[in-house]
C-alpha cells in the first residue's frame, strides 16, 4: 500500500466509537479508508453520527504524528500491516460477521494461510492434568502441521502454544492489546519465542492496552481464524466460552473435553457438550470432526500412521486388545477402528487373533 493508503487505514482504526461491524460497513460502500476521509461527511452520515477518538471529535491534523511513529514502528520491527482487501488477510476471517478493518501481523505472516488451524482455549487457572491434556493435545497436531491458535493467556492458552512448539510446529497467538505490549508480564518468554518461530497478531492500534473489555473482541478472531475451537478446561463463566460462541456463530466446529459431572472447573465444557458440542479425547477426534485425514511419520519408522492407527497401537501397547477394548478408550464409530485395524495389517504393523484380539507385530518407533 501506499503511505497515504496506510495513514488513512490507520486513523480509521483508531476511532472508538465505530465498531468493527459498523467500520467493515463503511469499507464495503467506500472501499478504502482513504476514500472514507475524502468524503468523510458521507460515510458519518451513514451510520447518523461523527468519528470519535476516546469520546472526543476525530481531529485528522493531530492523528498525523502519532500515526508516522506507529508506521516507523511497525516497519523498524518487520510488523506487517494487513488490511481487509489484501491478499494476505485470511479468507476466513474476512467472512465473520464482524471482522477487523486490518491485523498487525509480526512473525511468520505465511501462518495465515495455512491449512488446518485450531483454536485452543481454557482457563487461565487450569488443573495440571488439563494443563497437560493441552500441552500434548497441541504437541501432537503439531506432528500433522495443523496451525494452533490462542490467546496468549496464562493457563491452558501458554500450554498449547508450549506444546506445539515443542513439537517444532506452527502457532498464532491473537493479542488483547497493542502488538508492542507484552501481557500477561510472566508470558514475555512466550510472546518472544512466538515472534521469532509464529505469529503475533492483534488489530489494536499500537500501545493500546490491555483493557478488559478487548479480550471478547480478540476471541472472535481467535475463533473466526480456525476451522474448529477446543475448549480444553472452562467454567461455566470462563471466557474460554465466549470464543465457543462466537465459533458457533461463526459457523465453526465447537468441540469440548469432557470433564467430571458436577465439576465447577469443567462446568462451562460439559454445559456446551450437552448443548451440542462435539466432545472429545484425542487429537485424531479432532482432526477427524474438521474433516482432516492427516498421517504423520513416527520418529525412527519406516511407515506411516493415521492419528487414530496411532492411538490404536498405544491402546493395544505390549499386550492384546479386543476391537471392543480398542472402541471403549476411543470416541469413533467402530466401522473406523475396524478399517483402521485393516490398514494396520495390512502394513504388517498388528496381527489379528480369534475373536478379533490383536497385537502388535511392528516393533513401532523402535
Amino acid at each position: 500500500m501506499r503511505n497515504e493508503d496506510v495513514n488513512a487505514l490507520l486513523l480509521f482504526n483508531r476511532i472508538t466509537n465505530y465498531t468493527p461491524r459498523q467500520k467493515f460497513v463503511l469499507l464495503e460502500r467506500f472501499k478504502t479508508a482513504g476514500s472514507i476521509f475524502l468524503s468523510r461527511k458521507k460515510a458519518e452520515d451513514v451510520l447518523k453520527k461523527p468519528f470519535k477518538i476516546n469520546g472526543k471529535p476525530l481531529n485528522i491534523n493531530q492523528e498525523q504524528e502519532s500515526i508516522k511513529k506507529e508506521l516507523l514502528y511497525y516497519r523498524k520491527n518487520n510488523i506487517a500491516v494487513i488490511d481487509i482487501n489484501s491478499r494476505y488477510y485470511p479468507v476466513q476471517l474476512k467472512y465473520i460477521y464482524d471482522p477487523p478493518p486490518v491485523i498487525f501481523a509480526q512473525g511468520k505472516v505465511e501462518l495465515l494461510k495455512k491449512e488446518c488451524p485450531v483454536g485452543i482455549v481454557g482457563a487461565r487457572k487450569a488443573s495440571n492434568s488439563s494443563i497437560t491434556l493441552g500441552y500434548g493435545v497441541a504437541k501432537e497436531l503439531s506432528k500433522v502441521n495443523a496451525v494452533i491458535v490462542s490467546g496468549l493467556a496464562c493457563g491452558i492458552d501458554f500450554y498449547a502454544h508450549k506444546g506445539v512448539l515443542d513439537g517444532n510446529g506452527f502457532t498464532i497467538a491473537v493479542l488483547g492489546n497493542g502488538i508492542d505490549i507484552i501481557y500477561p508480564r510472566e508470558n514475555a518468554g512466550m510472546y518472544n519465542r512466538i515472534k521469532n518461530k509464529g505469529l503475533l497478531i492483534t488489530e489494536f492500534p499500537l500501545g493500546t492496552p490491555p483493557f478488559k473489555y478487548n479480550f471478547p473482541k480478540r476471541n472472535r478472531i481467535i475463533s473466526g481464524l480456525s476451522m474448529g475451537i477446543v475448549v480444553v478446561e472452562a467454567s461455566a463463566n470462563s471466557g474460554a466460552l465466549i470464543t465457543a460462541m462466537y465459533a458457533l456463530d461463526q459457523g465453526r466446529e465447537v468441540m469440548a473435553f469432557p470433564g467430571r459431572a458436577a465439576s465447577e472447573s469443567f462446568g462451562g465444557n460439559n454445559r456446551i457438550i450437552k448443548e451440542g458440542a462435539h466432545l472429545v479425547e484425542s487429537a485424531s477426534d479432532i482432526l477427524s470432526i474438521l474433516g482432516k485425514d492427516f498421517e504423520y511419520k513416527q520418529e525412527g519408522s519406516k511407515l506411516s500412521y493415521s492419528l487414530l492407527e496411532q492411538d490404536i497401537l498405544n491402546i493395544i501397547g505390549d499386550d492384546k486388545a479386543s476391537i471392543e477394548e480398542i472402541e471403549r478408550f476411543l470416541n469413533s464409530p467402530i466401522s473406523k477402528i475396524a478399517s483402521a485395524l485393516i490398514m494396520l495389517e495390512l502394513k504388517c504393523a498388528v496381527v489379528q487373533h480369534p475373536g478379533k484380539i490383536f497385537s502388535k507385530v511392528y516393533k513401532y518407533g523402535k
